[in-house]
């Protein structure tokens, strides 16, 4: 090739750049928010094909998000000036702007100049502290030797004396609880690990409605047990978070829970002794990460650990599988993507309220959180949602399909079938369970004209994104909806609510201030065990003389579902349901046939679908039809059996990498 060819192959390929980096950081600086963040997951991704002066502008000029889209953008570029810039940002006014250039830190290998302000800001605590200590755990870990001179400087003020603790726990990389791993000698299939940290989990259940764990922990135990039933499964092992609670129905103080032969529960501690919200677990993260991994150690060997959600519970089980060499599978959601998303559609989110909002949620970090799964994870299981494909690579900007990404497979939730079983049985013998009971006496607590009236039920954990309160306000503003149906809400620990139990408590406590009326139907059954869940699901359908009538309906109000465990459960008991029109319940409930698929974020898209859902509660056809697609397609060892298939290639395509 001539030099003149050669020149004018670099200037056509400069031309290009800079065409395609004029793209991107127009995207970042004038588009919506989830293009911004799209865009700048991009850039991250290809760190090098873009003009970095570009993109370093946004640094200097840019708003909020432009500033926090550019910090993403730059941090695998291995230049002096992207370090510089990053250091004027953790000094910026904004603290979202601040937590972007240390997560960006995080990715970039030790730039001492910054370590004190990062020291600062890990003493210093927080959500923002927490992302410190990440990019000084990764620093220090590769030279061990800086960590004491540069910490002694960066603490020498007695007013860091709070953080010296902390920081110094940080910096101890030789501190690891290195457990001799346990031999696989005898084994009959592979082990399986999960890990939860959110909510209440326990082996019977008792407990899934109170705090955060929900239909999640519910799913966890039964999926354990109907894993440890396949012949390819020696052991499934769930590792949730050890705390004391003294009105708790069941002890979570107790480090190992046998659920069968082949399925167990290990609870490790971390934090103070009391239950502690989701939300709040990140101040922990760094001893939930070290007790992680001693637990992971000492479970060994693991051939998949499967997480799921993006909390500081998978964040940090990652980060101990990836030093351990432990193979991860996820279940990737499109969150917080399709939150933006939503939120931008409806006018609650533009790039003027981007900053609050990231402050209260987090969402620059959890789509980090999401896009470092793709990356790590050697498997990946998305649940069924219209144009499931394509929603991922739309929210995402990922090609699920690329070299890059590792193997997809969709996989549906499951439900236990032996549960609702049980409630069907002791209906038909006539037994009436404590659920009932209680059912009873609440129903005979509202005004006496109540009495016989079907019920309209909606279950799940006390947090505002289920949308209790718009529930509570389609029915009592409909006076048809109001005279046919008692309201019954399962879910919540009412006499002892976290943070977010309180807020919804004052959702409602708003809805009934503006029509007080409402409450002579309303009853608040609070949280229950999934046993009596199943009793009053099957309440709702088939009556209790003289407190209800039969052929009730099911209402999931919720600002979206993945997919919809109790939703699935109450088409399984013969309910008419109503449901999000987004995420996962399309694929299942049949518009205007066995449910309502309704935009459940407006008052009046939930009532719509509540009139609907009453017009078929009479339709037997309806019933088994939709009681006979669950069991067929939607029961948890279907889900096992599919889960176990996927386990077993991802172990299999390992020996052969690890053989050549």
């Amino acid at each position: 090739m001539s030099t003149a060819t050669t020149e004018r192959t670099v200037a056509s390929r400069g031309t290009a750049t800079r065409r395609r980096t004029s793209e991107f950081v127009n995207r970042i600086e004038a588009g919506g928010v989830l293009d911004a963040l799209k865009a700048a997951g991009e850039l991250r991704r290809s760190e090098a094909d873009f003009e970095l002066s570009a993109v370093l502008a946004l640094m200097e000029r840019g708003d909020t998000l432009s500033r926090i889209a550019a910090c993403r953008a730059v941090s695998r570029r291995n230049e002096g000036a992207v370090d510089h810039a990053l250091l004027a940002l953790l000094d910026d006014e904004e603290s979202s702007v601040r937590e972007a250039a240390a997560l960006a830190y995080a990715d970039r290998t030790c730039f001492t100049p910054a370590i004190p302000a990062l020291c600062d800001a890990a003493a210093a605590g927080g959500f923002g502290g927490m992302l410190a200590e990440i990019a000084l755990e990764e620093w220090f870990r590769e030279a061990p030797r800086l960590a004491g001179p540069l910490l002694g400087r960066a603490v020498a003020d007695e007013s860091h004396a709070a953080g010296r603790a902390r920081l110094e726990a940080i910096t101890d990389v030789r501190s690891r609880d290195r457990t001799t791993p346990a031999s696989g000698d005898g084994r009959r299939g592979l082990r399986i690990g999960q890990v939860l940290l959110q909510g209440r989990l326990d082996g019977k259940l008792r407990e899934p409605g109170a705090g955060d764990g929900g239909g999640l922990a519910t799913l966890t135990v039964h999926l354990s047990r109907a894993l440890g039933r396949r012949p390819e499964i020696d052991h499934v092992v769930t590792i949730t978070r050890a705390f004391s609670d003294e009105q708790a129905a069941a002890s979570h103080e107790v480090r190992h829970e046998s659920l069968d032969d082949h399925a167990s529960i290990e609870r490790i501690a971390f934090g103070p002794e009391g239950y502690v919200a989701t939300g709040e677990m990140w101040a922990y993260r760094l001893e939930a990460e070290r007790a992680l991994e001693r637990t992971l150690c000492r479970l060994m060997p693991l051939d998949v650990v499967h997480l799921r959600f993006a909390d500081v519970g998978t964040f940090a089980a990652a980060r101990a599988c990836r030093r351990l060499g432990i193979p991860i599978c996820f279940t990737l959601a499109p969150d917080p993507h399709s939150v933006i998303r939503a939120a931008e559609r409806a006018g609650t989110l533009t790039r003027a309220t981007f900053a609050e909002a990231d402050r209260r949620d987090h969402y620059v970090f959890r789509a980090h959180l999401v896009e470092t799964m793709l990356e790590q994870a050697e498997g990946l299981v998305v649940l069924p949602r219209l144009n499931a494909r394509a929603d991922l690579v739309d929210l995402l900007g990922v090609n699920t399909r690329g070299s890059s990404t590792a193997p997809l497979r969709m996989i549906s939730e499951g439900i236990s079938l032996d549960t609702l079983d049980r409630a069907a049985r002791a209906r038909e013998a006539g037994v009436e369970p404590a659920a009932w009971s209680d059912l009873r006496r609440a129903i005979r607590a509202l005004s006496p004209e109540r009495a016989g009236l079907p019920l309209l039920i909606s279950v799940g954990r006390f947090h505002r994104i289920k949308g209790f309160h718009r529930l509570v306000e389609a029915w009592a503003g409909d006076p048809s909806l109001f005279a046919s149906f008692n309201l019954a809400i399962v879910g919540g620990n009412l006499q002892s609510p976290t943070g977010e139990e309180r807020v919804v408590l004052g959702l409602l406590a708003e809805v009934l201030a503006r029509d007080p009326a409402a409450g002579s139907g309303l009853l608040m059954l609070g949280h229950r065990s999934h046993d009596e869940v199943a009793e009053l699901l099957c309440a709702a359908r088939s009556g209790l003389a003289g407190a209800v009538a039969p052929n009730g309906v099911y209402a999931c109000a919720s600002d979206k579902e993945e997919f919809g465990l109790a939703l699935l459960e109450s088409l399984a008991a013969g309910l008419p349901v109503v449901a999000p029109r987004t995420g996962g319940p399309p694929s299942y409930v049949e518009d205007g046939a066995t449910g309502y698929l309704v935009d459940t974020t407006s008052i009046g898209g939930l009532r719509r679908g509540l009139i609907g859902a009453a017009s078929l509660r009479n339709d037997e056809a309806r019933a088994a039809r939709a009681a006979q697609l669950v069991r067929s397609r939607y029961s948890v060892d279907t889900m096992a059996e599919q889960m176990a298939s996927l386990y077993a290639e991802l172990t299999h395509s390992r020996q052969l990498e690890a053989a050549a």
